[in-house]
């Protein structure tokens, strides 16, 4: 332990590593860069996060403050301590109405601020897309926007006050409005806080003529500091002047934001374009009509919005083959204002000849779909199987919105005299676009031509009047370039800016002055070295191991707290348990920054065994990073180094548990119960606090047996899965009632478990062969054309999903393309059914696995078909029992606490309703978490349903 560690352990009421995976945890953000810091300190309170800065002080060592790191700059990474202040200090200390402010920790995430804020028609202005995981620290350090800035403005118009932890440890006191007696009374001080107030007077006597001819007047820019605030009006604006300062000049504790009203309703035009320049020469004459937003969205990723299956049905509204699409936003406080708004921007668009159509849409729903397609688009271009990736380095360029067209048209030239393309989108209302061109940063030739496009591009920008950031800031992909841009006396004002502030160069050094090169501290660069893996799985599909493992760029959407992804990090609300955590990891010793010894280390199990492997990141996360193989894939590497844990093989193995123990069901089911049971459970780490699944009486083979058989030319075929042949052949029983009242003949197959549970504890080449016999046995039925249906989510769509890592066959093609879960094939023939009237709430639970891989759709579609049936999704993500996790002595805390989430809280409003919850480890957990008993589908249905349509 070094003394630096040591101190701060000593010191300090805060969580501190200094260990190799935290750091290379802490080493990226959704930049291409990579700075591993010497230690990491996440502070309890406000004086733990001084007192750090002291400490850092007192060893000479940089801090850099660190949020959500949903920047794509590299403005929140370096290489002494990082600070996070996401997970403790998070706290909304103030909210007064009547003065319409709010004063907010650092660590306040943006939409958990508008939640509350909503519950009184009010919000934060700045609205970020990555609203559900960005803090308001961090938003104040980048001056954050947003698409609505033109009615909103960015972070510095809303900045009233600030308390600054500078990098000495002193703590000041920033206000929005100071009068020049009062600056001059400040400068008189003879401390810090004079000194500082001196230079920035200084500053403004020196350089006041070179800020209001040299700094860019544009609606948004978010590049340099904002020295326009020293010579605006009367007052001095310190809080705009920190806007923006990326951490550069201290530490913010406490921030006091401006709120206001939210507009009550809102509706859009879509305006189609058959060329995108065309919609850039009619921005100002859209722009008279003074919409709240003007997005715009091109056709690259409006083909690619076509070919997502998450967007079937939903760009109905699309007329056509547009190039571009131009989507203007209005507000107001009334449906009819806001309609009247909609119709004479329409009308006046087309008297124009401006767009070959125009599109009113006012539903919320509908307008989200539209958001949805950009959204969509840009995941798509991330998650590009390929080394050469859509990187952001020229991606944030902005100009006043007259020159748009003017800049685009030689942008887009030169872009094409490169041989590059790009997705382009942007708020072209505020003149910022957003362009990533494919660029394989493995390539050096790629490198230098990064280096080269942004030398060259920004020779056109300042031709336009413009500048490199309207909103991303500079950090340490656009640093560099800040004395060309801004030119020599100005950049010598941002570094006695920077001085007056941070005499010692402490405070996130590299940022906006003294920028690295460009092509320093790349993630992945020609110099990186990867090391192979042998990986039991296949990982084709993904492009190999190394590839699946860099498909994460660090976006940190795995941060939020909504939908499946991620449930360890909602439970936690620690970096350290994101999938983005894992994937680094994982990078770092493919990529040669950690030792490949690392992979089967006590530090790498620690950082992947809170993933439950809920698959929610391979469909929410938009580069579609699958964790849940990665994990499996680990365990099998782990284990086969350190020993597989007799726990892992008993639950992993539960198929061969079950088969012996079904023998004698009421001794195994008695001697479950018993305190010595638990107390041999618990020395293995089962956790006594929970009881471990009782078998039927008799198996659902036998039973099924026993049954009439129902004869039809229809047949299916149904999967009988582990669960619903040992612990619950009720559900098969009233899976066949349900599909023979269907009109189909339905076959089942001997029993095979299908190898789920192995997979998820490592047990790989178990998993493989079972996965083999029940091809085996299934592709007869497939090349007859019977759809096989799967009761337990997870396990038909082990068969679909994970079996193409364990086989490659053309037999299992066939298998997986006739398997379909049970909800799907009941919505397809839901028609056909008729159901007793019951009048009843039904609340749904999603399966993880589910819900990531073929969505809620046919489940809710198959209810709400019931008469007088009120049907409600649970908003909810994991469980939390995640097959055998819940039942693991270390984990059972932390299991019950996902479910404390959303899940349990929504079981407990309404006692009399009935819950859905095809998941079998969904139903234990809603059992012992809420003592209510949650249904399958099947049962549900086979209770109600009375008879079929011939």
């Amino acid at each position: 332990m070094t003394n630096l560690e040591n101190t701060l352990r000593s010191a300090v009421d805060a969580d501190i590593h200094f260990d190799t995976v935290h750091c290379h945890v802490y080493s990226v953000d959704a930049s291409i860069y990579e700075l591993v810091p010497q230690g990491i300190v996440i502070p309890k309170s406000r004086e733990a996060l001084i007192h750090t800065v002291k400490i850092a002080k007192q060893f000479n060592i940089s801090v850099t403050p660190r949020g959500a790191a949903t920047g794509i700059t590299g403005s929140c990474l370096g290489h002494g301590i990082i600070i996070d202040t996401s997970k403790y200090l998070n706290k909304i200390l103030e909210i007064n109405y009547e003065q319409e402010y709010a004063i907010c920790e650092p660590g306040v995430v943006q939409d958990a601020l508008n939640a509350e804020l909503a519950k009184n028609g009010y919000r934060l202005g700045p609205d970020t897309s990555t609203g559900n995981r960005a803090t308001i620290g961090g938003m104040f350090a980048n001056n954050a926007a947003g698409a609505r800035s033109l009615f909103f403005g960015t972070m510095a118009d809303h900045i009233e006050h600030v308390e600054l932890v500078l990098s000495n440890g002193e703590v000041l006191q920033f206000q929005n409005q100071l009068t020049e007696q009062e600056w001059k009374a400040k400068r008189n001080q003879k401390d810090t806080e004079g000194r500082i107030y001196n230079a920035l007077w200084d500053i403004k006597e020196k350089y006041s003529h070179e800020i209001k001819n040299r700094f860019p007047h544009i609606p948004r820019r978010v590049s340099g500091y904002n020295l326009e605030a020293l010579i605006n009006n009367d007052n001095l604006n310190v809080c705009r002047l920190l806007s923006g300062s990326e951490g550069t000049l201290g530490i913010a504790t406490k921030i006091k934001v401006r709120i206001c009203k939210k507009p009550k309703v809102s509706g859009i035009c879509i305006i189609h374009f058959q060329e995108m320049i065309l919609g850039m020469q009619a921005i100002e004459k859209m722009l008279s009509h003074h919409p709240m937003a003007i997005e715009m969205i091109d056709d690259k990723i409006i083909e690619l919005g076509r070919q997502s299956p998450t967007l079937r049905g939903k760009i109905n509204w699309l007329q056509g083959y547009p190039k571009a699409l131009f989507i203007a936003e209005f507000q107001s406080d009334n449906q009819s204002d806001l309609e009247a708004k909609l119709n004479a921007f329409a009308k006046s668009m087309q008297q124009q000849n401006i767009g070959s159509a125009q599109t009113l849409v006012t539903e919320p729903e509908l307008i989200a779909n539209v958001w949805e397609l950009r959204k969509s688009g840009l995941g798509l271009l991330l998650s590009r199987r390929t080394y050469s990736r859509a990187i952001g380095f020229i991606e944030d360029l902005t100009v006043a919105p007259e020159q748009l067209a003017s800049f685009m048209i030689q942008f887009l030239a030169y872009l094409k005299s490169k041989s590059k393309e790009a997705g382009v989108y942007g708020h072209v209302g505020s003149g910022c676009m957003h362009i990533r061109p494919f660029i394989n940063l493995r390539s050096s030739e790629d490198v230098q031509l990064m280096k080269q496009m942004m030398e060259d591009v920004s020779d056109i920008v300042l031709k336009h009047g413009g500048a490199l950031s309207g909103e991303h800031g500079d950090g340490l992909i656009r640093s560099w370039l800040n004395k060309k841009m801004f030119g020599k006396q100005l950049y010598d004002a941002f570094v006695l800016l920077k001085q007056a502030f941070d005499p010692d160069g402490l405070m996130n050094p590299g940022k906006i002055t003294q920028g690295p090169p460009v092509d320093e501290n790349l993630r992945l660069s020609p110099a990186t070295k990867q090391v192979a893996i042998q990986t039991f799985l296949d990982f084709s599909a993904e492009g190999g191991f190394e590839l699946a493992v860099d498909l994460c760029n660090g976006n940190g959407q795995c941060r939020k707290k909504e939908k499946t992804m991620c449930p360890s990090f909602q439970a936690s609300n620690d970096e350290f348990h994101t999938t983005r955590a894992r994937a680094q990891s994982l990078r770092a010793i493919i990529n040669g920054k950690m030792p490949l010894k690392q992979l089967t280390s006590k530090g790498m199990y620690d950082v992947m065994d809170l993933c439950i492997e809920c698959k929610g990141c391979k469909t929410e996360c938009p580069s579609e990073v699958d964790m849940a193989k990665m994990k499996a894939e680990f365990l099998y590497q782990y284990q086969k180094a350190n020993g597989t844990p007799l726990r892992s093989t008993l639950f992993g193995r539960i198929d061969r548990l079950n088969r012996i123990n079904s023998v004698f069901p009421r001794l195994y089911n008695w001697w479950i119960k018993t305190a010595l049971a638990k107390t041999v459970f618990s020395a293995f780490g089962i956790t006594p606090e929970r009881q471990l699944p009782a078998l039927a009486l008799k198996r659902f083979s036998v039973q099924i047996k026993k049954q009439k058989k129902f004869h039809s030319d229809k047949k299916v075929v149904l999967f009988n899965d582990t669960f619903t042949e040992f612990h619950h052949p009720e559900i098969g029983l009233a899976a066949v009632t349900v599909l023979e009242a269907l009109g189909f003949e339905v076959i089942i197959p001997s029993w095979h478990c299908c190898g789920r549970p192995a997979i998820s504890k490592g047990l790989l080449q178990d998993a493989k062969e079972m996965a083999k016999k029940v091809v085996d046995q299934l592709v007869p039925f497939a090349k007859q054309g019977f759809p096989i249906i799967g009761l337990e989510p997870s396990c038909i769509l082990t068969l679909k999903d994970d079996y193409k890592g364990l086989l490659n066959s053309d037999e299992l093609a066939i298998v997986v393309n006739m398997c379909t879960t049970f909800d799907e094939f009941v919505d397809k023939h839901k028609e056909k059914l008729r159901f007793d009237r019951i009048n009843k709430t039904i609340k749904v639970h999603g399966h993880c696995h589910q819900k990531a891989l073929v969505g809620m759709k046919p489940t809710l579609s198959v209810l709400k078909s019931i008469p007088e049936c009120h049907v409600e999704e649970i908003d909810s993500g994991c469980c939390g029992m995640a097959g055998s996790f819940g039942y693991e002595k270390e984990h059972y805390t932390f299991s019950m606490k996902i479910g404390e989430l959303k899940l349990f809280p929504a079981v407990h409003k309404n006692e009399d309703a009935v819950i859905i919850a095809d998941g079998v480890s969904c139903r234990s957990q809603i059992d012992q978490g809420t003592n209510r008993k949650a249904m399958h589908l099947a049962e549900f249905l086979a209770e109600i349903v009375t008879k079929s349509i011939p």
